[in-house]
């Protein structure tokens, strides 16, 4: 009985275990949440390169509902910031905004497979709550990535961020 007991524990550590690998072997964000109308620090986890090769470009594609995006400049790294009419404008601090950032790319430099890094912008987050997807390119030479699919289970997720609703106040969430 207690092998029996022993084996399902390792069976089970050892489940675990491979889904927090397999977890974290995609891209995404360090913090996948955020409440609505905030300034917002993201940071992109790339947690490999392609197979053997060494990631030399990452691109970022920045959701409308994201707006006013800047790149933290990254030591080694070249970077630059694509921008695009809007299907919708917005106001931002008087202006009406009709051109924004709508991919952010690091490039020109090297994060050997076997390490791990992150790819940080800030921006002000959608006003809408719900699930914003940002498509990722990952290149290792010629070989490029595109994490895009819109279900964790893809083989290839795009990084997605939760908008949420802010939380209610006291006085807001307490009536008689």
């Amino acid at each position: 009985m207690n092998i029996t007991f022993k084996a399902i524990t390792l069976s089970l550590a050892l489940s675990l275990s491979l889904f927090a690998v397999s977890s974290q072997a995609h891209v995404g964000f360090d913090n996948d949440q955020a409440t609505q109308g905030s300034y917002k620090r993201f940071a992109l986890k790339v947690p490999h390169g392609c197979g053997t090769l060494a990631t030399d470009t990452v691109t970022i594609h920045i959701p409308e509902g994201i707006q006013g995006a800047k790149p933290m400049p990254k030591s080694g790294w070249s970077t630059s910031i694509l921008s695009a009419k809007l299907k919708t404008p917005y106001e931002s601090h008087g202006t009406a905004v009709t051109e924004d950032v709508n991919a952010l790319t690091w490039s020109n430099g090297s994060l050997p497979s076997t390490f791990y890094d992150e790819f940080v912008f800030q921006a002000k987050v959608a006003s809408q709550a719900g699930v914003l997807y940002f498509d990722v390119d990952q290149s290792c030479g010629s070989t490029v990535t595109h994490w895009n699919g819109l279900s964790h289970d893809d083989a290839h997720p795009a990084a997605s961020l939760h908008v949420i609703e802010p939380a209610a106040t006291a006085s807001e969430a307490h009536h008689h």
